[in-house]
């Protein structure tokens, strides 16, 4: 009488080592790392103030008198350079600004915020009398979006002792590491930066 054949059971195959975390198949990038807020902190390099673009300063005569534009170039320049370079980076709609002190300044009409980048809207903002409240101001406060769904809020401040001024901006919403050296390269090529600090959280 014959017996009957045992079957023989393969063992599972182990799993093939590599360098892939559980869960997740070896050789898979993780995606761009993305922040909820982030702050950039930047001094400027001193007497930065004084080299403000030709092009701005043209404009601004145009729109006050050669005495009126010493009085408002300085911080203007800055505040002009950081427009410039946010709204390179998508930021092109002005949701507030102000001078501090001095108070807020006209928004741009909804009907033609697009037709105009936003230094072009502040420059008509100011077109009143509402240029001797950056005259005065020891600072100026923008709020700035875009299509996406990140709100950056931006502080230009005088510093009188060392003859500089320094730059804020405080990014809200999800933003990619991608995009945060993307603005930060706009910053630098719009500024002339001493140093640049940013917090992320």
């Amino acid at each position: 009488m014959k017996r009957a054949s045992r079957r023989h059971r393969r063992p599972a195959p182990r799993p093939a080592r590599g360098r892939g975390t559980p869960g997740r198949p070896p050789g898979r990038r993780r995606g761009p790392t993305v922040t909820e807020y982030s702050r950039i902190d930047i001094d400027l390099v001193r007497e930065a103030y004084q080299r403000s673009n030709p092009n701005l300063v043209s404009r601004l005569e145009s729109l006050f008198g050669e005495r009126e534009v010493v009085e408002v170039e300085g911080l203007l320049g800055i505040v002009a350079s950081v427009l410039r370079a946010l709204a390179s980076q998508g930021f092109s709609r002005v949701d507030h600004w102000e001078a501090r002190p001095g108070g807020w300044l006209p928004l741009p009409e909804p009907a033609h915020e697009r037709l105009e980048e936003p230094v072009g809207h502040l420059l008509h903002a100011l077109r009143s009398d509402a240029w001797k409240k950056v005259g005065g101001a020891r600072s100026f406060a923008a709020r700035l979006s875009g299509a996406r769904a990140i709100r950056a809020d931006v502080t230009v401040r005088r510093v009188h002792r060392e003859r500089a001024h320094a730059v804020t901006v405080e990014l809200f919403g999800p933003t990619s590491s991608r995009d945060l050296q993307g603005i930060e390269r706009s910053l630098r090529g719009e500024l002339t930066v001493a140093r640049l600090r940013r917090n992320s959280a």
